[in-house]
């Protein structure tokens, strides 16, 4: 099971929001760590693994790029802005995980703090789950492979890249013809997606590789 600490950074005037955020308790598997300035300051946000910054009585044009250059690449950044400064993001808005419109209620930051909480989450669990899967399957000595209802390998495992000869980047998101340098795909390999789909379960096979 893991665990994530995250560290926050809040910036800027709004105290009693920031002690609403910092009262609430993290989910499972998290902790919080929290630190704070009422001006921005690079070095504190390049520490921080969530950075939420009020944005009210600052220069926007000057605060953002300021915060987008010294935050870590995976760190996210949340904006506290009104609207009319929220205009002037335009050029930006692919580089901020989200924006908060100020003024908001006692309520309304509880819940947009917790469904970020509940975002998070679930991309770590997604991540933890993902762990297990490649695990489970790159140990076993058979070619397991996920595919869609078209015949394109969603996933594979070592054996079966070791195989065909091919990397995982080159096998995922292609069907059977390119996999195994074939014209065309194989009908046995039609028959036994047709057959996982009717049936909706796993499908086994033994064949002899060539």
């Amino acid at each position: 099971m893991y665990h994530c600490n995250v560290h926050f950074y809040l910036a800027g005037h709004q105290r009693k929001l920031f002690e609403i955020i910092k009262g609430m308790s993290p989910l499972a598997h998290f902790t919080h760590e929290f630190s704070e300035s009422s001006r921005l300051d690079a070095d504190l946000a390049a520490k921080a693994d969530v950075i939420l910054v009020d944005l009210q009585d600052m220069d926007v044009l000057e605060a953002v790029p300021k915060l987008l250059s010294a935050k870590k690449k995976e760190a996210e950044l949340i904006l506290l802005a009104e609207k009319d400064q929220i205009l002037l993001l335009t050029d930006r808005l692919s580089e901020i995980k989200d924006i908060w419109t100020m003024p908001m209620s006692d309520d309304e930051i509880r819940f947009r703090f917790l469904r970020w909480q509940q975002t998070c989450k679930m991309s770590r669990d997604f991540w933890e789950t993902s762990q297990f899967l490649e695990v489970a399957i790159d140990h076993s000595p058979n070619l397991i492979c996920f595919k869609d209802k078209t015949g394109v390998h969603e996933k594979v495992n070592n054996s079966f890249c070791d195989t065909v000869g091919k990397t995982r980047e080159q096998v995922q998101g292609q069907r059977h013809a390119y996999i195994w340098d074939v014209e065309e795909d194989d009908p046995a390999c039609i028959e036994s997606e047709r057959q996982v789909m009717e049936k909706e379960q796993t499908f086994v096979s033994e064949e002899r590789v060539k």
